[in-house]
């Protein structure tokens, strides 16, 4: 990572990149929403949480330190298969055992392939609680994305596709809040020590726009997301706005720890899928218990 002012973009064009990620971001929801094809969500759930874990792994700096890759990708594809089966006719008890069923499968084949190696002291200990986290912080919680898409919803209680894009649409205008607010009027740092660009102002912009989002989002798809009401859709707002802060700031820990500034390049403007989606990893399973809980 590069210090050099002459090499930092300037912010008109950082909003430009932002702002075009955004737009492609955007277009393959529309387009996923339009198709509602399995397959599709299937293929872009595993895309996004391969190339997430290939970046939270690349942000240890020490080559030598051991990760436990090929195990993560293999526990990573059969969690996807369970989480998506129900969509094919699959038992949805298979689905409602996918965290424990996979935790314990990837802990298996890292003992496994672990014990070819002698004792290494806490390195060893270190190895393995990055990976388990790892997948844990990316596989797990970005699996309650395609559990929302999976709520066995009755006649009258809406649409589950529109659920999991007014959870994208809150989200992501939470993001868009606090980077247009900060950047114009920031003034008062946040929490300087974890994330030195993010301010007062910026929070404040977040919920704001959390909220346009939030009940924007019940006035276009109203009679798709019937659970959501005026009064929900203000508690969520909310709710979703200060999740969303507190998962941006947990990617922003990680990168600071490892001493990293964006978890990958994919995203011109934005970063990595790890910045992509840093945010949803925390709200997705917010509005899935919350939706659990109107369901009765």
């Amino acid at each position: 990572m590069s210090d050099s002012i002459s090499q930092k973009p300037s912010k008109g064009r950082t909003f430009i990149n932002r702002a075009l990620s955004s737009v492609w971001a955007w277009a393959l929801v529309v387009v996923a929403v339009t198709v509602d094809k399995p397959w599709l969500y299937l293929s872009m759930f595993i895309l996004m949480v391969l190339v997430g874990l290939s970046e939270f792994f690349a942000l240890v700096p020490d080559k030598g330190f051991r990760r436990f890759r090929w195990q993560t990708v293999v526990v990573s594809l059969a969690y996807a298969a369970l989480l998506f089966g129900s969509l094919w006719g699959w038992d949805r008890n298979f689905t409602q055992l996918a965290d424990g069923l996979a935790i314990a499968a990837l802990i298996f084949l890292i003992a496994l392939d672990r014990i070819r190696f002698g004792l290494d002291g806490y390195r060893m200990i270190d190895e393995i609680a990055l990976t388990v986290f790892g997948f844990i912080y990316i596989v797990i919680l970005f699996g309650f994305v395609p559990r929302i898409l999976n709520l066995p919803l009755t006649e009258g209680q809406g649409d589950t596709r529109f659920y999991v894009v007014y959870l994208l649409v809150v989200t992501k205008f939470t993001d868009m809040g606090a980077y247009i607010v900060g950047s114009l009027i920031g003034k008062h740092k946040m929490i300087p020590n974890i994330s030195p660009g993010k301010t007062w102002q910026g929070f404040g912009g977040a919920i704001f726009f959390a909220l346009l989002g939030s009940f924007g989002s019940y006035y276009l798809f109203h009679d798709k997301i019937p659970l959501i009401t005026p009064v929900h859709a203000g508690i969520l707002g909310v709710t979703l706005a200060l999740v969303a802060v507190l998962g941006d700031l947990v990617e922003s820990i990680l990168k600071r720890s490892l001493k990293a500034k964006d978890s990958g390049h994919v995203m011109p403007g934005i970063g990595g899928v790890l910045d992509l989606i840093d945010s949803i990893l925390l709200t997705g399973p917010v509005l899935f218990v919350y939706l659990l809980l109107l369901l009765g």
